[in-house]
């Protein structure tokens, strides 16, 4: 773990306090890392082709045939 330092008005840490300071900055620090991660994600999903339109599509269609075939036929 590393340790950052940075200056920060008096009146600041005054009106709010340290430990929020503190909290708002891991906060920020974890979307961060959320964020990185999800772009990772993202780029690996590009990278190897899969395409969630066409899984999509393909997945409505089938749902769509097994609904007709269970329920509406039945009329």
């Amino acid at each position: 773990m590393s340790v950052i330092e940075f200056n920060i008005d008096d009146a600041y840490i005054q009106n709010i306090g340290i430990q929020t300071i503190k909290e708002l900055m891991e906060r920020q620090l974890s979307l961060l890392n959320t964020q990185k991660i999800g772009e990772k994600i993202i780029h690996a999903i590009q990278e190897s082709g899969f395409d969630h339109r066409k899984e999509l599509e393909e997945s409505r269609s089938e749902a769509w045939t097994e609904y007709k075939a269970k329920y509406l036929q039945l009329c």
